[in-house]
């Protein structure tokens, strides 16, 4: 019974074009307690889930007109966000078509109950469907909370790096954009890109930990404010833990300092022992440090920096992700901001 797992009523629609079934159904699922909506075609069907917003829908697979495939991946596709996740129980006197069976599971399809059925076989699976659908969006619920909680700390560690050093931060949200458009130069998967998106964003976060007097000295450093600035990727890489998903993101915080022929730190890695995602915040870090002004000097022109990465080449940089950063930059002609995107965050999480 319905109330016996939920303890209110749900409702069902159910569509199907044989009007003797659908009273039959009536009968069956308001005696159980359910509330009955019927429609006896498509149309008349997202119609009355779009108004009316039902726990579950049950469809007749072959109908005249809109079928039950059809209406299923219209659901899909709607605006509303309860009828994407409404569960939808397929309805087929059709054994035989096994590939479209699991292709329309695997898109989000809850069952399929074969015709003729009876009333307990009918009753057991819609209560198995809504307790697995209850299950799922009490998981969602969860999800949306942590993604959340998530994204509230990144800008928590954004900001803390806003206020300690202005620059830094408007640097790393430009290292960011040329990390992205360099990985999709490479082909990446949006996973990958994303990912090192949000590496580069925050690969100099641990620069909270690093005193004023160093972070923002004029002066070249000497030799022991250098190590305390190394310190910055192991400062980064424990600003980090315990925010899920985001091993990947540790390793480019912890190794873009890293050089191509094993001379970086923190640990000495070369070659393509360095993780790619550090390798190329690496590549970028290095072209907008040296192409924005700082206290003490000037920006140097896009083809002085372009020189002097290429001169890095094979030495401190992947000769390869150099070449195909030079080759995005001549050919991207976009206006560049140093302002942090929040809105990228937000959606970044859902992606990785």
């Amino acid at each position: 019974m319905p109330n016996k797992f939920f303890g209110q009523r749900k409702s069902v629609l159910f569509v199907d074009d044989d009007e003797s079934l659908l009273l039959l159904e009536r009968i069956r699922l308001e005696r159980a307690g359910y509330e009955f909506i019927g429609a006896l075609n498509g149309v008349e069907g997202l119609r009355y889930a779009h108004d009316m917003q039902p726990d579950i829908i049950m469809l007749d697979y072959m109908m005249p007109g809109l079928s039950g495939k059809e209406v299923f991946l219209e659901l899909l596709q709607s605006p509303i966000e309860r009828l994407r996740h409404t569960p939808v129980i397929m309805l087929t006197a059709k054994t035989d078509n096994y590939t479209e069976q699991r292709a329309l599971l695997e898109l989000g399809l809850s069952a399929y109950l074969c015709k003729p059925f009876g009333n307990h076989e009918l009753l057991n699976i819609i209560d198995n469907v809504l307790v697995m659908s209850h299950i799922k969006e009490r998981n969602r619920i969860l999800e949306r909370e942590a993604r959340r909680s998530w994204v509230g700390t990144i800008k928590a560690l954004i900001s803390l790096l806003a206020v300690k050093d202005g620059y830094t931060c408007e640097h790393s949200s430009m290292v960011a954009e040329l990390a992205e458009m360099l990985a999709r130069g490479l082909n990446l998967s949006e996973v990958e890109v994303t990912n090192i998106k949000l590496g580069a964003l925050l690969h100099d976060v641990g620069k909270i930990g690093v005193p004023e007097s160093v972070l923002r000295k004029s002066g070249e450093l000497t030799p022991d404010e250098t190590e305390v600035m190394r310190l910055h990727v192991d400062h980064g890489e424990r600003a980090l833990e315990g925010i899920p998903q985001m091993e990947n993101v540790h390793a480019i915080v912890k190794h873009h300092h890293e050089w191509w022929n094993g001379n970086g730190y923190p640990l000495g890695l070369k070659g393509e022992e360095i993780p790619l995602g550090a390798r190329i915040v690496a590549v970028v870090d290095a072209y907008d440090a040296m192409t924005s002004d700082r206290p003490y000097r000037k920006r140097m022109p896009q083809a002085t920096a372009i020189q002097r990465l290429r001169a890095g080449a094979g030495v401190q940089f992947d000769q390869r992700l150099v070449e195909k950063f030079v080759e995005c930059l001549l050919a991207s002609d976009a206006e560049r901001t140093r302002s942090i995107n929040y809105s990228f965050i937000e959606e970044l999480h859902n992606v990785a």
